[in-house]
């Protein structure tokens, strides 16, 4: 009984850290896989030495480097969550043992730190840099302390900071700070006022210096480089805290124990501290809930990835769930009904706006250009997909989606030294190589060009007849990609969308009879719909010979009429009746919506 009463203080806190760092790494796996995805699409690690230097060109070079390489990984999700949490399981390894070096013992101040990096990491925009960044600084500063000489403690101090501030940019004010702190605090040499004023003024002066002999760039950015300068707060705030958790506890702790005359701070196991970490933990998962965890971006970034991996059905299920109207979703939703045939039928099913919102408009930030591109070159517009894949790849560098995307309009145009070029970038990194060497077998040997099935359906979508269209005008579009190919049925169903979208019954009526042109068996529902409208209308039957009405549209659309007619006094009030049973209809997007009508 005594040697478990022994071993017991030694097993809890094992368990606590190692329940913790499982809960991290399901949070990760759970919430974040797709954003962490995304991060992956939006960089290319490339095994190149010309790549290497471009690194160099700025302060935090190397962790900005080192982080690309890590992300490459994130291509596989598993592997993308277990570097996340072999990243917070090596800050609380380092940090826990940093803060033994001055007695401060108790897991919860080891595990603060890592609890911020969870909140960081929940930022898409975050990098993985910053972690990166703070784990060097962590590995210099508990090296430091370690050396005992202080001759030697000093030399590496200057020379360490230099190299660091090369290393991770404005981390090493974060290094410079512990090192003052250490000095003033810590130890009981005459010249440490001195030393302490060394490093302040190295901290100070030698980024100046390099601005002015090394590197070209603001010099505002001289001190805070490769520090991201994040757009949500949380994420500020919790860069904040992380640069000054550390020096704040020990400056406290070193207080506290003067002033307790105790040697170390170590509070043990027991009710209060026990209760105070529960308390912690739940004001921590709060945060977490409250402002760090985005669920509408990671499901954005879910339907993407279900995108890019032409999983259309996937994308309709996964879509349902979006709150509110989104355009970039409403973007999504259009391509994936199109793509699994349902968007004649089951257009009206998603909460559909007006016709701006079946592609992005021509963008005024990037966002657009990197997401927008895929429907160019699905409908078959070759050069403006090439464009706004090229513009994206100007704003964010070279992505594997916008290089995939520029190889493959490139080979449809037969600019094969465009295509050669982007796919000798692909041939550099690791997991897009075999991509990039499949296709450049085919500028050896054009005969494997000529039998690629993609290639060959887009080489006869190319345009015939030049026109200027704008991005923003969807009809516009349609209407010259069907006057050069009139075969073309992607343009044809958009187009028939876009009639729909802006309440052109008559031009529904007016392209109505092209269906057998393009093999339909049955007129879809929506069409059918729209169909029965403008038969009630005029009394004149527009039904195309050969098709016929299904009865149970008709039955419908004779039970709406009547629903309709017996609530006309108040629209807002039949808004609210009809949306039970007809909310999926055409008929319902054409009385109610954008019609000043309130639908709640």
């Amino acid at each position: 009984m005594h040697m478990k009463e022994e071993r017991r203080p030694d097993i809890l806190p094992k368990l606590v850290v190692s329940a913790f760092f499982i809960a991290y790494f399901i949070y990760f796996a759970i919430f974040n896989r797709y954003s962490l995805a995304y991060n992956e699409q939006i960089q290319l690690f490339r095994f190149d030495w010309s790549y290497f230097i471009s690194f160099l060109t700025k302060p935090g070079g190397f962790v900005n480097y080192l982080s690309t390489f890590f992300i490459q990984f994130y291509l596989y999700p598993i592997v993308a969550v277990s570097i996340i949490t072999l990243t917070g399981i090596s800050t609380y390894v380092l940090t826990n043992h940093f803060f033994k070096q001055y007695n401060i013992s108790g897991i919860i101040w080891s595990l603060f730190p890592v609890m911020l990096l969870m909140v960081l990491q929940s930022d898409y925009t975050y990098s993985l840099a910053d972690t990166l960044g703070f784990l060097i600084v962590l590995i210099f500063s508990t090296l430091y302390i370690h050396i005992r000489n202080p001759l030697l403690r000093y030399i590496t101090g200057f020379t360490g900071l230099m190299f660091l501030y090369l290393a991770t940019g404005g981390f090493s004010l974060l290094a410079t700070l512990l090192c003052v702190i250490h000095e003033l605090f810590f130890t009981k040499n005459h010249y440490r006022f001195f030393i302490a004023a060394g490093y302040a003024l190295a901290a100070a002066v030698f980024p100046f210096l390099a601005w002015y002999l090394i590197y070209f760039m603001p010099l505002d950015h001289a001190w805070l480089s490769s520090i991201l300068f994040p757009i949500n707060k949380i994420t500020l705030y919790g860069l904040l805290l992380l640069f000054a958790y550390i020096p704040l506890l020990l400056i406290v702790t070193k207080i506290w124990s003067i002033l307790s005359k105790r040697p170390q701070v170590k509070p043990g196991w027991n009710r209060k501290t026990v209760i105070a970490g529960i308390v912690i933990l739940l004001l921590f998962s709060w945060v977490m809930k409250r402002y760090a965890y985005n669920p509408r971006n990671e499901l954005l970034f879910r339907i993407d990835n279900n995108i890019q991996r032409e999983e259309w059905n996937n994308v309709l299920k996964i879509s349902s769930r979006y709150p509110g109207s989104d355009r970039l979703i409403l973007y999504f939703i259009n391509l994936a009904l199109y793509k699994s045939g349902k968007l004649g039928d089951e257009m009206f099913h998603y909460n559909q706006k007006d016709v701006s919102y079946l592609w992005l408009a021509e963008p005024e930030t990037d966002f657009p250009y990197f997401f927008g591109c895929n429907i160019f070159y699905h409908l078959g517009y070759t050069n403006k997909a090439y464009a706004w894949a090229y513009d994206a790849m100007v704003a964010t560098g070279y992505a594997p989606r916008l290089l995939k995307q520029l190889v493959l309009t490139s080979l449809i145009n037969d600019d094969n030294a465009i295509a050669e070029k982007y796919l000798n970038v692909l041939d550099q990194s690791l997991f897009y190589r075999k991509w990039a060497q499949h296709y450049l077998k085919y500028l050896s040997d054009p005969n494997l060009l000529l039998q690629d099935q993609e290639i060959k359906e887009k080489r006869q979508l190319l345009l015939n007849k030049d026109f200027v269209a704008n991005a923003n005008n969807p009809d516009s579009v349609l209407v010259r990609l069907l006057d050069n190919h009139p075969d073309n049925r992607m343009a044809f169903e958009y187009y028939m969308a876009s009639l729909l979208l802006n309440k052109n019954v008559s031009g529904i009526v007016a392209n109505i009879n092209n269906l057998k042109y393009y093999g339909y068996k049955e007129i879809p529902i929506h069409y059918e719909e729209a169909l029965l409208e403008y038969m009630y209308s005029t009394h004149e039957n527009v039904v195309p010979e050969g098709y016929l009405i299904r009865k149970s549209t008709d039955q419908r659309f004779k039970n709406f009429v009547n629903a309709y007619t017996f609530n006309s006094d108040n629209l807002n009030l039949a808004a609210q009746k009809l949306y039970k049973p007809f909310g999926t209809t055409y008929w319902y997007y054409l009385n109610f919506i954008n019609n000043e009508v309130e639908i709640r």
